[in-house]
């Protein structure tokens, strides 16, 4: 699961919408979290709401194989924090630091990890701009491909050379410090979904390549500036597709049984 801003409202998506996801475990626990402290039920509701929700949703469950981890989801969600942010604000300060750099690669890193390094600000306000978060998931999330593996770290070096990103001093510690934070201009960006952070750096300084998927609001490159035609991203077009199917051949079979 991708980082989540605002957990209540991603939890309330779920459950309207019956999402189990590719990471049932972390569907769970969010829903857990949610159950507990926003709708402050106790473990046994709790219980029974999560394993009401795989039954539901998640094709072949087996309740029996879920059983322990869905108790001691229910048991443990309420000692973890329920994150409500509603955005990320980005100044334009901020901004011309990263279009100093003459390279889009590495102006979409450097704003993925502006934004991680002020989602981690918010969250601790003694992180100072620091990011733990994964390399490869940084590329991932910006949209950042390489030819080698270690080509990120070369990447990363270069970054760190203008000064904008510095590495830790400890030999086993891979976290990253982001060292043009502005925590006093005014928001000219605010990011609220963190899914396609280098389509919202895109979105911002190529205006009109990009839609935001009408199902679940995530950020799509069009085919074309002119593309009227695109609404969805490829995940929900696909279950948008297999819903068609499934409607097409009920009519099929009601029309054979009249």
């Amino acid at each position: 699961m991708s980082v989540v801003l605002n957990e209540v409202k991603q939890a309330e998506y779920i459950i309207e919408k019956g999402e189990v996801g590719n990471k049932p475990t972390s569907t769970l626990f969010l829903l857990g979290k949610y159950y507990r402290l926003k709708e402050n039920l106790d473990k046994e509701h709790t219980f029974n709401k999560l394993n009401e929700f795989m039954e539901n949703n998640y094709k072949n469950y087996n309740s029996a194989l879920w059983e322990d981890i869905i108790e001691d989801i229910s048991k443990k969600a309420n000692k973890y924090s329920l994150r409500e942010i509603t955005s990320i604000g980005i100044t334009q300060q901020e901004l011309n630091e990263i279009s100093e750099i003459n390279n889009l690669k590495y102006q979409k890193l450097l704003f993925t990890m502006l934004c991680y390094a002020k989602l981690y600000n918010l969250i601790s306000e003694n992180n100072n701009g620091w990011i733990n978060t994964d390399i490869k998931e940084i590329f991932r999330v910006a949209q950042v491909s390489v030819k080698y593996r270690n080509d990120k770290f070369l990447y990363l070096n270069d970054l760190e050379r203008t000064g904008l990103i510095s590495f830790s001093s400890k030999n086993d510690n891979l976290n990253i410090r982001v060292n043009f934070v502005n925590i006093n201009g005014v928001f000219v960006i605010n990011i609220d979904d963190f899914r396609e952070l280098g389509y919202e750096y895109l979105n911002y300084i190529k205006k009109g390549r990009f839609i935001r998927c009408t199902e679940c609001n995530r950020l799509v490159k069009k085919k074309s500036k002119h593309d009227y035609s695109t609404k969805y991203c490829s995940e929900c077009a696909k279950k948008k597709f297999n819903e068609q199917c499934k409607q097409n051949m009920r009519k099929l079979r009601h029309k054979q049984a009249l």
